[in-house]
């Protein structure tokens, strides 16, 4: 697959060469795939760049430069007097901003990417647990020599895999300027050595101003719009469950029953109820089909299914309260609770500083619905 992808790239650089007043030969270029993108204590710009190379006979697909200047430009030119090759951006595929730069603000990064008009449409953004170029020490040989399509494949590993929240320069740089919704953005961080997904970050306007957790990649992501085929993982306390256990003895020796779905399909909508009172009803619906389950239950009986259920559904309802507390605090809307605002207004405009001012305020009631459609032999 990786192969083939490769073969693509060339083929696509060969016409889009080929079409160039000024002609290159391959093995004199050096293509950015991934860039990370720091802001030094001093200020300057340092990016670190994964570029494909074509050398004859050389054992690594990949090569790992770095570059400072006042601007980013600058910086990849400092970058290029570092490789006999020359840097062209035309397939990058990532861009990574540390998080030192994310919580100054990305809007300005995010500029010179839209003024380049050989910044594909396509290109994808995530952030940093710290500096960005920190993602690029890897030691581990399978994963260094194709660096560049290992970190892509962490934000975009397949559409019938895809990991939220996966942003395009576009959309991200659409919901900045979009008053009553906030972006996020991909955390990644080193876990073993590795470059690893490490959680969702919180945007307010282009200023990275929290977090959450991995494991909330899902509520974020169905909030959206459609989710289907996500594995979700979940915990609840076995007392909830323990009228429904083969054994009840194991309601005195365990804490918890930890779960395993995959969500088949799961939808997530917001009504505005009454404008003046700022009411909301968010609707949360999912169809499971539960994997593996720690705990015996007695799942042929449709009584233990819709126990199970209940406590699922009450499971997502706290969850999200918590959310909705944390992002409220933070004054960032990521669900677009605004958007449904600004339509019911008159006149459907809304500024900034106004969602600012009410967001905080808000008062939403949370209605999740969820039916077990398979489950298997689990235990029975």
């Amino acid at each position: 697959m990786k192969t083939m992808k490769i073969c693509l790239i060339l083929v696509s650089l060969l016409l889009l060469l080929s079409s160039c007043m000024e002609s290159f030969q391959l093995e004199n270029l050096g293509v950015i795939l991934t860039r990370g993108t720091d802001i030094t204590d001093d200020g300057e710009i340092e990016v670190t760049l994964s570029l494909l190379q074509f050398v004859k006979d050389s054992p690594n697909v990949n090569t790992t430069i770095r570059g400072k200047g006042k601007t980013v430009k600058g910086a990849v030119r400092n970058a290029n007097t570092k490789t006999n090759q020359e840097i062209v951006v035309g397939k990058q595929e990532l861009e990574i901003y540390g998080r030192s730069a994310a919580e100054k603000g990305i809007k300005p990064l995010l500029d010179t990417l839209r003024r380049d008009a050989n910044v594909p449409n396509t290109l994808f953004l995530a952030i940093s647990e710290s500096d960005a170029s920190s993602l690029f020490n890897v030691q581990d040989p399978g994963i260094s020599a194709n660096l560049g399509e290992f970190l892509h494949g962490l934000i975009r590993p397949g559409e019938e895999k895809r990991i939220f929240p996966e942003r395009s320069l576009p959309k991200v740089a659409a919901l900045i300027n979009t008053p009553g919704i906030e972006p996020t953005l991909p955390i990644l961080g080193m876990k073993e050595g590795i470059p690893s997904k490490y959680g969702i970050a919180l945007f307010k306007e282009d200023k990275m101003v929290g977090q959450l957790p991995l494991k909330d990649e899902v509520l974020v992501q169905v909030m959206e719009g459609t989710l289907r085929e996500h594995y979700y993982e979940m915990t609840i306390p076995i007392e909830m469950v323990a009228d429904y256990l083969s054994d009840k003895s194991h309601a005195k020796k365990n804490k918890n029953v930890n779960m395993v779905y995959i969500v088949e399909k799961g939808k997530g909508n917001i009504k505005l109820k009454n404008k003046e009172k700022l009411q909301f009803k968010t609707t949360i619906n999912m169809l499971l089909n539960l994997l593996e389950i720690s705990e015996s239950l007695k799942l042929d009986n449709p009584e233990a299914i819709h126990g199970l259920e209940k406590e699922i559904e009450n499971n997502i309802k706290k969850r999200f309260e918590e959310i909705l507390s944390i992002i409220q605090e933070l004054n960032a809307d990521i669900f677009g609770y605004g958007v449904q605002y600004r339509i019911h207004k008159k006149g459907g405009e809304l500024t900034t500083e106004e969602w600012n001012r009410l967001f905080p305020k808000i008062d939403v009631e949370i209605d999740v619905n969820v039916k077990i459609i398979r489950h298997g032999e689990v235990h029975r």
